[in-house]
């Protein structure tokens, strides 16, 4: 019997019931290095407070809120850890963090020194704090209290007003100084309502309005909106005056407002035919899929091409290349990747296709907060669970990560209602790489979405690459790795065969087609599961994703986790050497929870395993780099009775097996045993820099690792998550929940035979996820499979 005629063993559920009871271990390191003392950063830093104050008293009143001032002051990035947040210095000055830049700094050791991710803190101070700030740098400190906050400046190495990077912001903008246009403004919070960041009041508004007026300039007052403690109000001015009005206080941000672009162009319709499904009814209806983009062509509807209901949401008479685009997006989503003569199948879940382009009778340059204030009201009915967005700003993700109204906004919608947006990566990708224009668009740079990039062949074809259009990574903090993954969207060589509403096929590029392909594949996976929710859904894209043969790290900007599978069923079972195990659960902050990991006792081959974690998180939009709040450690221990062993009296250390000879020997030494058994490094290692820790992922919302177990390294293997939070950049305490889903898969090369079904006797709580389910179609009679 050939492999592939072998039977095939369903995906295995409730990995959750392999919890297992464990302990915290004892945390602490060593002794932390200290690039500066605080003496020394008071040489650095003394000017650097007088220049600010003094400053400050140069502004008019006009150009600064009553009662406090917003300055910034960057860390240096051997203190980017919450726990090393310097709170007793700005306690000390009545300053509030109000939010974060994204800079570079220099992280310095003992013996080395390189570039680094850093923030710049802002900081809300009132008035007369500026001058206490010199009197205890100058004076180093009277008191107790007054010494302690003093110590703390050795981990800051600047401080400035935040007018100097506005300043430099629009200078960089490439337009004649005296000519008029909209500019994104954004203004930080002014305190805090409970623990919440409060955004400006109307009262800071209109302030900063009589500014923008005094300059010849204009607010777009109707589409003034607040998100995360920000404030974002359109403005219409030159840049000669909004030169003048980057010295504003209170503003965070200053960039021309960004634009949706032109939807793509399409090609040549081909005399080739494709045929709609048989029947009107979806296969399941637990819940909805949502198109937002030109709408649908009633012809689809009425020659029975396309079952979808149509939504027109703008009031307008149709755009007719709009209106194509969207057909083509529905279509994608409904079907999936549909070639010329085929029957469509029918879809799994109903679709409702959103037109919410031409905009109404608004000015054009507002249609993006039109259009992004519309999803936000749908989406808040509940009524969809997958969101399909073909179309967003041309507005590539920075560097600096600072916020941006759709990120923000959608992020926060998916965290709050537990949906999954589907977002394409942009078209961009040929551009300039050193500029960054080549890089994600917004909102494909979401940490709780999934962004998909384009790639020149569809599955399983090979070879594949990324398509030289589909926009390029990093994303930002939170979500590094983007897009998450590529689908085919059509190239030069090979175009998409796009379905028009008469039952013909038109051909075009783009990431806008190939996301709805991702929305399809994902539909599906979801009426083929048990359970399933965004993480689950998040989880399985990346899990599965197909790697490049060679390569893959040097090209992951460009491919993200891989291509994404156009067809989730076939990873629905497994194969006799192999384990495919689904966990979703929740854990409470501060809480440790272990998992034992589906690999049964006497296992004599090499063993390779995958494991992927996915989360929602809530954002801060204020945080450029602290942007996710949740981060979910883990730790594997693959084998039981390995243990640490340390000597009393030079520190040395031995990895034994503590049933060995040799350990019970130690220990009648006098030798130390661990209390866990010891890690195998996923990420970072233990007790690595904060800077490190982020690089490989700490606070990302998904992550994916694969390495290999040896026979003799793996017994009683066990996986553990220990959840952190975080709020303005300091460690937050307080009690909360966060769901996730982990999918584990186990493969023996030794072609034994025997994994899967060892584990089934072994871990009976197992539970098998049925491939295809006859009720499919009844879901309206039961409880839905959508479950948070």
């Amino acid at each position: 019997m050939t492999e592939q005629n072998l039977p095939r063993r369903p995906l295995l559920y409730k990995g959750e019931a392999l919890r297992t009871p464990v302990e915290k271990p004892p945390t602490g390191g060593g002794d932390k290095f200290e690039p500066q003392t605080a003496g020394e950063a008071r040489e650095i830093l003394l000017p650097q407070v007088q220049s600010v104050r003094a400053k400050v008293g140069g502004l008019s009143p006009e150009m600064r809120l009553p009662g406090h001032t917003f300055i910034e002051a960057k860390l240096l990035p051997n203190y980017l850890a919450a726990s090393s947040f310097p709170g007793q210095l700005l306690n000390q000055l009545g300053a509030m963090p109000v939010g974060s830049r994204a800079e570079k700094g220099i992280y310095r050791t003992s013996s080395t020194s390189k570039e680094a991710i850093t923030r710049r803190l802002v900081l809300a101070v009132p008035n007369d704090s500026l001058a206490a700030l010199e009197v205890l740098v100058e004076s180093r400190g009277q008191t107790r209290t007054e010494r302690a906050a003093f110590e703390e400046i050795r981990k800051l190495d600047e401080f400035s007003l935040p007018s100097q990077v506005l300043t430099r912001a629009v200078e960089a903008v490439e337009t004649d100084l005296d000519e008029v246009i909209l500019w994104e403004t954004v203004l930080n919070p002014i305190g805090l309502r409970g623990n919440a960041l409060e955004a400006a009041t109307e009262e800071t508004v209109a302030q900063w309005r009589s500014a923008v007026e005094s300059f010849g300039g204009q607010i777009e007052l109707d589409f003034v909106r607040r998100v995360g403690g920000l404030t974002f109000v359109p403005v219409r001015a030159s840049k000669r005056s909004m030169e003048e009005l980057s010295a504003f206080n209170a503003l965070r941000i200053v960039r021309p407002m960004p634009a949706i672009p032109p939807r793509p162009l399409f090609g040549l319709r081909s005399s080739a035919a494709w045929h709609g499904p048989k029947t009107t009814a979806t296969r399941d209806d637990s819940f909805k899929v949502a198109v937002f983009d030109g709408g649908l062509n009633d012809v689809a509807n009425i020659n029975g091409h396309m079952v979808a209901a149509s939504f027109d949401l703008t009031g307008q008479v149709a755009d007719p290349d709009s209106l194509l685009h969207g057909t083509a997006v529905t279509g994608a989503a409904l079907y999936g990747l549909i070639q010329h003569g085929q029957h469509a199948a029918t879809p799994p879940l109903p679709l409702d296709s959103f037109r919410v382009l031409p905009p109404p009778p608004i000015p054009d340059d507002m249609f993006g907060y039109w259009v992004l204030d519309q999803i936000k009201d749908v989406v808040s009915l509940d009524e969809h669970k997958i969101i399909n967005l073909s179309l967003g700003p041309t507005l590539p993700v920075q560097d600096d990560s600072e916020p941006n109204r759709w990120t923000s906004e959608l992020d926060t919608l998916a965290w709050e209602r537990d949906v999954l947006f589907v977002v394409a990566a942009g078209n961009d990708g040929h551009l300039d790489s050193a500029s960054g224009r080549d890089r994600v668009q917004v909102p494909g740079d979401m940490v709780n979405g999934f962004s998909v990039g384009a790639c020149d062949s569809p599955t399983p074809t090979a070879p594949w690459k990324r398509a030289s259009y589909s926009s390029v990574g990093p994303g930002r903090w939170g979500s590094r790795i983007q897009p998450l993954g590529l689908q085919f969207g059509g190239s030069e060589a090979q175009k998409f065969p796009i379905l028009a509403a008469d039952g013909t096929f038109l051909e075009a590029t783009g990431t806008s087609f190939a996301a709805p392909l991702v929305t399809h594949a994902m539909s599906e996976l979801a009426i083929n599961l048990p359970v399933v929710n965004a993480n689950v859904l998040r989880a399985f894209g990346v899990h599965f994703a197909e790697r490049p043969k060679t390569r893959h790290l040097q090209l992951q900007s460009e491919v993200g986790y891989g291509r994404i599978p156009s067809d989730f069923l076939d990873v629905l079972t497994c194969s006799a050497d192999e384990t495919h195990v689904l966990y979703k659960d929740s854990t409470e902050r501060g809480e440790l929870t272990a998992y034992k990991l589906p690999i049964p006792r006497g296992m004599v081959g090499k063993l390779e395993v995958r494991i992927t974690l996915a989360y929602l998180s809530p954002v801060e939009p204020t945080e450029a780099t602290e942007y996710t709040s949740a981060s979910i450690d883990l730790a594997l221990r693959p084998h039981a009775f390995t243990h640490r062993f340390t000597s009393p009296h030079n520190g040395d250390g031995r990895t034994l097996d503590r049933r060995s000879q040799e350990a019970l020997q130690l220990i009648q030494a006098g030798w130390r045993e661990s209390q866990e058994p010891v890690t195998k490094t996923l990420g970072a290692s233990r007790g690595s820099s904060e800077v490190n820790l982020r690089e490989s992922g700490k606070w990302e919302t998904l992550r994916h690792y694969r390495f290999s177990l040896s026979p003799g390294e793996v017994e009683d293997p066990r996986i553990e998550l220990n959840y952190l939070t975080r709020s303005r950049g300091q460690l937050d305490k307080s009690p909360s929940t966060l769901p996730f889903a982990m999918l584990i898969t186990v493969s023996d090369t030794s072609g034994a035979g025997k994994l899967y079904d060892d584990a089934v006797v072994q871990f009976q709580s197992l539970q098998p996820a049925g491939r295809a389910r006859a009720r499919l179609g009844l879901r309206s009679d039961q409880a839905s499979i959508w479950q948070e």
